[in-house]
């Protein structure tokens, strides 16, 4: 018979039995608690994610509103500037028509200013000559002529600078016109003096 003793005490079996139910359980034990942490962990991460995709939302929307802006605003300076453009094209279209009429104005009133020139003095004051061919031959002519015919046509220093601009093209002369009056009268009487 088995003794008292035994009976109390577990057998080896048992213990190591209960070792393993005490590992199992402490096993499980573990697990649990890491599931849980891991649960809090992804929870916290997952609210951690929500708060960072609201707050990409919102100035994802700011962003749109302010392109929307930028957008407006350039649309805005483009229309100024074609408005602009349009108005400068239509401009130098409508000068033209405008200026004509008071050139047309003009040339009456400045073919006056010589006539009453040509009154006043009509010795100092010599007419301009056209530059056609037969005006050339007939200039030359009077250079050529008696020396009263010649002092008539000779450039001096009452004659204007269109006067003697006009002279000097008849005449043949080149480069005068960057020349001042004092230059351009020395020149004509040095070409006047060759011929």
């Amino acid at each position: 018979m088995a003794s008292k003793s035994d009976k109390k005490s577990p057998s080896a079996d048992e213990k190591k039995a209960d070792k393993k139910a005490a590992k199992k359980a402490e096993k499980k034990a573990d697990l649990k608690a890491e599931a849980k942490f891991l649960k809090k962990a992804l929870e916290a991460d997952t609210l951690k994610a929500e708060k960072a995709a609201a707050k990409a939302k919102k100035e994802l929307k700011k962003e749109r509103e302010l392109a929307k802006e930028q957008l407006k605003k350039a649309k805005a300076i483009a229309e100024k500037i074609a408005k602009k453009d349009v108005e400068r094209a239509e401009k130098p279209a409508k000068k033209p028509a405008a200026a004509k009429k008071p050139a047309a104005a003009k040339k009456p009133a400045a073919a006056k200013k010589p006539s009453t020139a040509k009154t006043s003095s009509t010795a100092k004051t010599p007419a301009i000559t056209p530059r056609t061919p037969a005006a050339r031959v007939s200039t030359r002519a009077a250079r050529t002529g008696s020396s009263a015919v010649r002092s008539s046509t000779e450039p001096s220093e009452s004659w204007t600078m269109v006067a003697l601009r006009s002279h000097a093209g008849s005449t043949g002369v080149t480069g005068y016109s960057r020349l001042n009056k004092a230059d351009l009268l020395a020149k004509l009487r040095g070409t006047d003096s060759l011929d």
